[in-house]
């Protein structure tokens, strides 16, 4: 177990700080208005991409082992059809981005999510090391062809690098799925079957990232009506450093989700996430600690002197992420459970207080108030999530005991001298 988390979250440090090179980047290059519009095309295609991924997301981490893969890959990839083909008549029709702008964020949101389709069966099968492989070549590859755009010709194109990165995913995608593709599970069933199941199981689920996106993002965008695109450049570097300490709950997860996918004891999930959970807490809360003593100035000295109200904002927004690392740990054990409607209800509750709480705090207080808006938001959803796990028969602890501290410190040690 503990093998395939620290793996996992090697490759989501590694993620993590080549995100934040990105942001060093743009913030010190173009500043915070520059940096805020970065952040929106982002979020953009981050949510067309939820929407894609409606039936061909993460749902299929949980039909892999269930359903052939023939049917699965055919039906996901006619749904991203379908649905890019309609956000981009209903955008255009509604004018909310240029054509040609518009393009290229139905494009890049439909490649992606090809590549998610493939990444999700792959995580199905428990193929770790070809999922994070995967996974790890957006951000590399961005980083890189941004670097590499800067010294060559001294500007970034950011939509170019997203392509060259997205298109390489798909690529080494491909080859992954052909490799790996299992002939024991060729069993067809009718596709009436196949689109039900789908539906099913990830409407709820996209449902649940949609809210959760929504929640987290909304703000970007009353922001930047209210106070414009400066500020959530600043507020946007603010969120993504302090939100950074979440790679650790989501390096726990990745392996909780794909295990309790296939386990039949519920009991044993049940305990597995309790104690998963105890660990994420902990180490969230050294890791947001961390980032809150780190001296004013040495924001300002990296992102450059328009971000230099960073840590206020971060000392906001610290409560409600530390928090949210326990939602999003045992987030997955209703997912890996196909109950997705849970997180979907959490996540509504979570949109709500965050969009309520924008309106009250953000025409006042600015990026300020975003951060305080995000921050009860993240509480909202963190205690639904807790109700129904308490509702299973669990049990809540913040911390884990000394007894699996030593336990895991030993185990460390064990794969220490393996490796």
């Amino acid at each position: 177990m503990w093998r395939s988390i620290f793996g996992n979250f090697g490759v989501r440090v590694l993620s993590a700080l080549l995100n934040l090179g990105l942001v060093i980047l743009f913030s010190q290059l173009t500043g915070a208005v520059g940096k805020g519009e970065q952040s929106l095309l982002l979020t953009s295609v981050a949510i067309i991409t939820i929407f894609d991924s409606l039936v061909g997301g993460a749902a299929l981490v949980y039909l892999s082992s269930r359903y052939s893969w023939t049917q699965l890959i055919k039906a996901s990839y006619a749904w991203v059809l379908v649905v890019s083909t309609f956000a981009f008549l209903i955008l255009e029709a509604f004018q909310v981005f240029e054509t040609k702008y518009l393009f290229h964020i139905i494009v890049l949101s439909a490649i992606s999510s090809v590549s998610s389709v493939h990444a999700s069966l792959l995580l199905g099968q428990q193929r770790l090391k070809a999922f994070n492989f995967v996974q790890i070549l957006v951000p590399l590859l961005t980083f890189s062809t941004c670097v590499g755009q800067w010294f060559v010709y001294q500007q970034l194109d950011y939509i170019a690098a997203l392509y060259v990165s997205y298109l390489v995913a798909l690529l080494t995608s491909c080859m992954a799925i052909w490799r790996f593709f299992p002939a024991q599970n060729d069993s067809f069933v009718g596709w009436k079957e196949i689109w039900k199941r789908l539906f099913k199981l990830g409407f709820y689920n996209q449902l649940a990232h949609v809210l959760q996106l929504l929640s987290f993002r909304a703000s970007y965008y009353i922001l930047e009506q209210f106070h414009g695109t400066s500020a959530v450049g600043v507020y946007s570097n603010a969120s993504s450093i302090t939100e950074s300490i979440w790679l650790i709950a989501t390096s726990i997860s990745l392996w909780q989700y794909a295990t309790i996918s296939n386990a039949q004891d519920q009991q044993y999930t049940i305990q597995i996430t309790e104690k998963l959970s105890r660990f994420g807490m902990l180490a969230a809360f050294f890791g947001v600690g961390f980032f809150l003593l780190l001296p004013p100035d040495f924001y300002r000295y990296v992102f450059g002197s328009d971000f230099g109200g960073l840590q206020v904002l971060m000392w906001a927004l610290a409560p409600g992420v530390w928090i949210f690392t326990y939602a999003l740990v045992v987030g997955h054990y209703f997912s890996g459970h196909g109950r997705y409607w849970v997180n979907a209800l959490a996540s509504g509750v979570g949109l709500a207080f965050s969009l309520l709480a924008s309106f009250i705090f953000i025409p006042i207080y600015g990026a300020m108030g975003a951060a305080l808006a995000a921050s009860i938001s993240y509480s909202a959803t963190s205690l639904v999530v807790l109700r129904y796990f308490l509702k299973d028969g669990a049990q809540f602890s913040v911390f884990p005991s000394k007894e699996e501290l030593l336990q895991l410190f030993t185990q460390m040690r064990v794969l220490w001298r393996k490796s």
